[in-house]
Order: C-alpha cells, then structure tokens, then sequence
C-alpha cells in the first residue's frame, strides 16, 4: 500500500493528516523504566509500518474503514528527565481530548498511559479505565521507581480514575493486598479462558460507568500469538476473547480514548506489530461502527 492508504493516516490530506479528523493516533516511544527485554521504544514505528498492510474494511464489521485519521508526529521521549517526557506527552494529548477528538496512542512501554489518562481525565471528569493486561501493575515503587511501568496502575488509580483488571495471570504478594484492600474488580486469564459463557464480559462491562479509555497491554495476550513483548505471561488471552469484549464495550460505553502498549517488535518476526496494528484498527472501526448509535 501506498502512503496514502494508510489506516493510521488520514487518506484525504497531507501526510501528517488534517486536525479535524476525528481520530488521531499518538505514537510515543518512551522506553526509560523497562525490566527485562528492551525494544519498546521501536514498538510505535514497527506497528505503524505493519498497519500499511491492515485491509481497509473490516471483516467482523462488514464495513470498509471511511473515517479520518490523522497520525501525530511523536512527542520527544528522549531529551530530559521522566518527569519531562511525560508531561509533552501529555500535553500532546490534552491538545486532542480538549477538542472532543478520539484519541488512539501506541506506546512505549505501560508508563505511557499515565499522562493520557490525566489529559483524558481532565476533559472527563468521570472516568473508567479499563486495563487489559498480564501483569497487575499496582505496586506503589517499583526497583526505586514510583513512575516504573509496574506501577501504571497504581498511579492511574491515584489519579481518581475507577478501573477495571481483565487478563491478569502475575502480581505480587503488595499489589494482591492492594486488589484486596480496595476490592478491585480483576478478571483473572485463567477464569476466562475457563468460562464456559461470556458472562465475564458483561460484568466487566458492567464495571465501565462514565467515559471509558482503555489501556491494552500487547502482553495480555498470550504468547504464542504476541512473542515481541518485554516480558510474556504463559497461559494469556486469545484474540476472539479480545475483540469480543472490546466490541461490547465500544458498543455499550462511550469510549473517549485508548491505548496499545509494550509492543517490542523481534529481528525475525512481524507478528507481534500487526497484531497489535490490527488490535488498533479494530478499536477504531468499534468506536466508528457504535457512535451512531452513541
């Protein structure tokens, strides 16, 4: 496909896309806190190149994709210190929640998500965060660090925002006494990959009161389908659990933003990058498919 079939770019215009389109992608490729496997500060670019491969029509949906998209150049992850970072790259997402816009950003590891949802929450008072995930994200510092990706959930939580846990399968013994202390809502991956219905996805969507963003850690997936990521949980979800529950909450929640993050993108494999590239465009194609009815 040519530049300008790009899903991520807004066909119509220039290559950067024009600002009133009503969805905008954010990549942000901030890798300072990572634990294990390096290489998620590539993932932003990696998934935007495989998504010059995505079909523009949804099979699912039966329905080609004709909204705009404009792709925003990628705020600077590198010059100073993390405080610094992360508040360009929220200033680059206020800049887009304040005028109402669909915001979709490809991180760059889970950190990311702290200062979307802060832009996010500043334009929507009542937000839910629903965080999709292998790993709990709740300690309060992590190796020295309280802005670590192993605490994105915590500080999202500090931020006022009510969240609910889909596909956790490793925490430690301080966040399973904070999921308890709070009485989170948390669905595990082992019990949905056990259940014999999808009662599970109604109560998670149950949970998803006020506007909604959604953070995807790549990683909740299992394995076998996303190997290019910093540090895969065996025993994760499939992709039809996946776009089952995001279709029905798109459909059902009035959805204001999202996230896909820790995609760290491997020398001999494209996989992990176009299934997240698909991920992204599938959340797209959700959110244009259900606000007519919205």
């Amino acid at each position: 496909m040519s530049a300008q079939q790009r899903l991520f770019l807004d066909r119509n215009s220039a290559v950067q896309g024009d600002d009133s389109a009503p969805y905008a992608v954010l990549p942000v490729p901030y890798e300072r806190t990572v634990s294990f496997a390096h290489g998620t500060a590539r993932g932003p670019a990696a998934v935007l190149t495989a998504s010059e491969q995505v079909e523009l029509f949804d099979e699912e949906l039966g329905c080609p994709f004709e909204f705009r998209v404009q792709t925003l150049p990628a705020p600077d992850c590198v010059t100073g210190g993390e405080p610094d970072v992360l508040a360009r790259i929220r200033a680059a997402a206020a800049a887009v929640f304040s005028r109402r816009r669909f915001l979709l950003s490809i991180g760059g590891e889970h950190t990311v998500t702290v200062p979307l949802v802060e832009a996010a929450r500043a334009v929507h008072a009542d937000l839910t965060v629903l965080h999709v995930d292998a790993h709990a994200d709740l300690r309060d510092v992590f190796r020295g660090n309280s802005l670590s990706h192993g605490c994105v959930a915590r500080r999202v939580i500090e931020l006022g925002a009510r969240t609910v846990h889909v596909g956790l399968r490793s925490l430690s013994a301080e966040e399973a006494a904070f999921v308890r202390a709070r009485n989170l809502p948390v669905y595990w991956a082992a019990d949905i990959c056990r259940a014999p219905d999808d009662a599970w996805m109604a109560a998670v969507t149950r949970h998803c009161s006020g506007a909604v963003y959604v953070s995807f850690d790549i990683d909740a997936f299992d394995p076998s389908l996303i190997p290019g990521t910093g540090t895969p949980e065996p025993g994760g979800l499939g992709w039809y659990s996946v776009t089952a529950l995001l279709r029905r909450v798109f459909e059902q929640c009035r959805v204001v933003g999202a996230d896909v993050v820790e995609v760290f993108p491997l020398p001999d494999s494209v996989a992990s990058e176009f299934v997240a590239a698909r991920l992204a465009a599938k959340m797209l194609a959700y959110h244009h498919h259900a606000a007519p009815r919205a």
